[in-house]
This record gives C-alpha cells, sequence and structure tokens, in this order.
C-alpha cells in the first residue's frame, strides 16, 4: 500500500511534550495529544489493543486510503524498543532477498520523533488471532498460510548453522537480558532453577545443527496478519525481537505453541513444561511444524532443543518490552515457573 506523502510526512510533525495530568487518562486521549499538530481534523485515531504490562501506546493514523502505525514509548523500556524497531525494520528494507514479500513488511516512516517514538505503515489485513476464534473455519487450516511463509523465508535468507557456534547470541544474551529481568529469580532455591535451564538448554542444542537466517522473534497470531477471501498473509509486523541472523526455527514453534495455548486454555509455561518432561513434540504440533517445511528432530539430538529457545527468546521479549513482567506475580507463575522447576527437576535427575 502506497503512503500519502502527506501521511509520511507525520513523523516530523508529532509534537510528543507528554503531560503528567495526562498519565492516568483513556490511550484515547493520549493519542490525541500527541498529533495535536498534525491536522487532527483530517486524521481519525484509532486506538489499538495494547499489552497492559507494555511500556508503549500503540496507535493508527488514518487518512483517506492510507495510515500509519505510531509506537509510543510510556517509559525507558518503550524507548529501547522503539528505537531496535526502527534499526530492523531499516534492515529489513536493505535486504534485497526480501523483495518478493515486500507487501507484508512494514516500513519506518521519516526519522524517530522526540522520545523515540515510531511511525510505520501499516498492513492491511485482519489478525490471525482473530481467525483462530472463528468458529466457522478450521483453526489449523486457517493458519497454514503464516507458517507455509515462515518456510519461504527460511529458504530464502537461511544456511545451516551448528548451534555451538552461536550460543553466545541465540542463548546467552537472552539469559543475561531474562536474568536481569527477574530480581526474584537472582538467589536461593529460583536462582538453583535458573542456572538448571541453563544447563537444559547447553544439552539440548549440543551438537544441534539449526538454520541462521531471518527470525522476528515474536512470530505468533497476534503479530500476523491475514486476508480471509483468499485465505494469505498480508502483513507481519512487530519487529524488535527481529534480527538477520536468529535461529529461524523458533518462529514456527513459538507460533505453533501460541496456537496450542489460545485453544486449549492452557498456560505456555505449562505447554512446555509437558513437552519437556515428555521429551518429545506432541503429534498436533508436528503436524503444523511440518506446514513450515520442518521435521523437529532433524538437526537435533534433544526434541526439545526448539521448544526449550523458543520459549526462553518469547519470554525474553516480554521483560524487554517492560519490566512489568518480570514482577508479575501472574506471569511469572503461569509462563516461567513451571519451565524452570522442570529444568531443575531434570538437572535432580540426571547421574
Amino acid at each position: 500500500m502506497k503512503t500519502p506523502a502527506k501521511m509520511s510526512s507525520l513523523s516530523g510533525l508529532l509534537p510528543l511534550y507528554f503531560p503528567r495530568a495526562l498519565a492516568g487518562l483513556d490511550d484515547r486521549l493520549r493519542a490525541h495529544w500527541l498529533v495535536r499538530g498534525a491536522a487532527p481534523r483530517d486524521i481519525t485515531v484509532v486506538r489499538r489493543p495494547s499489552l497492559p504490562k507494555a511500556g508503549l501506546l500503540v496507535f493508527e493514523l488514518r487518512q483517506g486510503d492510507g495510515s500509519l502505525v505510531i509506537k509510543h514509548p510510556r517509559d525507558e523500556a518503550g524507548a529501547a524498543v522503539t528505537a531496535r524497531e526502527r534499526e530492523v525494520l531499516q534492515e529489513l528494507a536493505a535486504d534485497g532477498r526480501l523483495d518478493p514479500w515486500r507487501a507484508v513488511l512494514p516500513r519506518a516512516v521519516g526519522s524517530p520523533g522526540p522520545g523515540g517514538t515510531l511511525a510505520q505503515t501499516a498492513l492491511p489485513g485482519v489478525p490471525a488471532e482473530h481467525l483462530i476464534l472463528d468458529a466457522s473455519r478450521d483453526p489449523y487450516a486457517a493458519m497454514a498460510p503464516a507458517l507455509r511463509l515462515l518456510a519461504e523465508l527460511r529458504a530464502a535468507t537461511g544456511r545451516p548453522r551448528k548451534a555451538a557456534d552461536r550460543t553466545s547470541v541465540w542463548c546467552e544474551e537472552q539469559l543475561t537480558v531474562l536474568s536481569g529481568g527477574m530480581p526474584r529469580y537472582g538467589s536461593g532455591r529460583r536462582a538453583a532453577e535458573f542456572e538448571a535451564l541453563r544447563h537444559r538448554l547447553d544439552a539440548a542444542l549440543t551438537g544441534a545443527v539449526l538454520t541462521e537466517g531471518w527470525t522476528h522473534g515474536d512470530y505468533h497470531p497476534g503479530n500476523v496478519l491475514l486476508d480471509r477471501v483468499p485465505l494469505q498473509v498480508t502483513g507481519v509486523f512487530d519487529w524488535s525481537s527481529g534480527r538477520s541472523d536468529g535461529p529461524c526455527e523458533i518462529d514456527a514453534y513459538s507460533f505453533v505453541l501460541a496456537l496450542r495455548s489460545t485453544l486449549t486454555g492452557r498456560p505456555l509455561g505449562s505447554l512446555v513444561a509437558e513437552t519437556l518432561r515428555a521429551g518429545r513434540i506432541p503429534d498436533d504440533d508436528r503436524a503444523l511444524l511440518a506446514l513450515a517445511g520442518l521435521d523437529p528432530d532433524d538437526g537435533v539430538a534433544d526434541p526439545v532443543a526448539i521448544p526449550l529457545l523458543s520459549w526462553l527468546w518469547h519470554v525474553v521479549n516480554n521483560v524487554s518490552k517492560s519490566p512489568r513482567f518480570g514482577r508479575s506475580y501472574g506471569w511469572l507463575t503461569h509462563t516461567v515457573a513451571p519451565v524452570l522447576g522442570e529444568c531443575a527437576r531434570w538437572a535432580g535427575a540426571r547421574p
């Protein structure tokens, strides 16, 4: 979708002074305040859902047949997210290998606004998570295009790589961020569980050969847009965790895991812990991974390697977006504790 020149210039017009007096008001009022100097009579501001714990205000500016998505940081963590996403979007735009998929990728518009605000092109389509809950559709068939897209991107940008050669980037950097984002796991029994996670990852990835290439890092049905007729991917957004040299396989498993969590109502942490305990990926998940061109047993001696690495990137993505995650009892209980507990059980069971 071509963005009108008037819309493209909006990022330089956004006044980003944000009075404390408005801090407790509805996001819609905050969004109107932020764009008060950008021809408000010609623009419709639509508040978009955003995680309560996230450090971003996300909304859409609409004008005629063009629109922009605006991400405004609420805090330092949010500013780091928008800065990183801008870098990733610029990398995506410069990578000629991605030309066939240019229409489904957002692009940054203008220069960063004061405070780190990011403006990017809006993409058409319906979030895939909406189709999951559509009773008239087979949720698994509806998700097939999103999984097939991953196979295409992996083929275009990926290459086999020994996981041991990428441990510092794929694991150690992630573990450092996670450790710093969860203060209660800094000592005692919980610290021992965290160390067990490190050992479990090392064991799972020993000898593994994964695909290094463009990795979204937070690929789930809420970040993928689809056209209903014909059913096809029209957009992939929220690239703040993306990188051109990531472990591609985690995107497919993250998507499958989020899909299963939505359909069963079970917490993500419990699903991953169950897979660790069983030592194999469930058959239903294997069928979905096949749509992404993946055999979960190919290239790994330990079948839990990809699920565990996918979970790690997921939780790190959350604590990176907002420190509130690491202090949330509910999030830690449902998403983190089951996996660390299972890692500790595995460590205790070793001879």
